[in-house]
């Protein structure tokens, strides 16, 4: 209920009040960009893509000499994941370190401009759109501390383009959990156990959920199983970058 109390409408204002106090210049080198958002154009040729990557989860497989498709890392093939699919545009190297890091740390919304654009273009161009687009959620403590999610702000952007729902305040963290950065994987799948809570006020076939970065996938697994339990069909993770 509290993170009902954060409008969207202050969100937008924050958004646009940030457009104004950081005019498109590159987040990298300072430079004017010539672009729609705060990177230029050689410095977003320094931003990665995966290559060889596992159909599911989205992980970069080493040793793969062939290109081809249907890859499934061990982890995969062992225990099929909740979600169908985990979908990210760049390695988290450091340059799309210190975009997520400077937008969720350092507050600096414009960030989320940034990102959200380059998400919104790159998944304008799937050939089926989902029905509806869930932010990954915060706790409402951690939301009052942080004073926003960056996830939500990102995914204002995607929404805008690809023009379906987001349904965000469907979706809710019950649970407080330990910072997920502290663990290890095994650690970060039991502390997300039942953290979740999705309220079905309408059906949707399927839904994407907007992150900016995977790490283990603990968190959109957990998502995964909690919307598909309530019905959801397909779940897809989309996400800025896979670490």
């Amino acid at each position: 209920m509290l993170s009902k109390l954060i409008p969207s409408k202050v969100n937008i204002w924050l958004n646009n009040a940030q457009t104004y106090i950081y005019p498109h210049t590159c987040f990298l080198c300072d430079q004017p960009s010539s672009t729609s958002m705060d990177l230029c154009t050689t410095c977003l040729n320094d931003f990665h893509s995966i290559d060889q990557r596992c159909t599911y989860c989205d992980i970069e497989l080493s040793g793969v000499s062939l290109v081809t498709t249907n890859l499934v890392c061990g982890r995969c093939l062992k225990t099929t994941p909740y979600y169908d699919k985990i979908r990210t545009l760049y390695r988290y190297s450091d340059a799309t370190r210190f975009l997520i890091q400077s937008l969720k740390f350092n507050a600096k919304h414009s960030c989320a401009r940034t990102i959200g654009t380059l998400m919104a273009r790159h998944f304008s161009h799937l050939n089926e759109k989902p029905d509806a687009l869930i932010a990954v959620p915060l706790h409402p403590k951690r939301l009052i501390e942080r004073g926003f999610n960056q996830s939500d702000l990102i995914a204002q952007y995607i929404q805008q383009t690809l023009d379906v729902p987001m349904i965000s305040h469907q979706l809710q963290r019950v649970t407080n959990t330990v910072s997920q950065s502290t663990l290890k994987a095994p650690e970060r799948r039991k502390n997300l156990t039942n953290a979740f809570r999705y309220e079905l006020l309408k059906t949707y076939p399927s839904i994407a959920v907007i992150d900016d970065v995977v790490t283990t996938g603990s968190t959109a697994n957990e998502i995964a199983k909690t919307l598909k339990k309530a019905g959801v069909k397909r779940v897809e993770i989309w996400a800025f970058a896979r670490a």
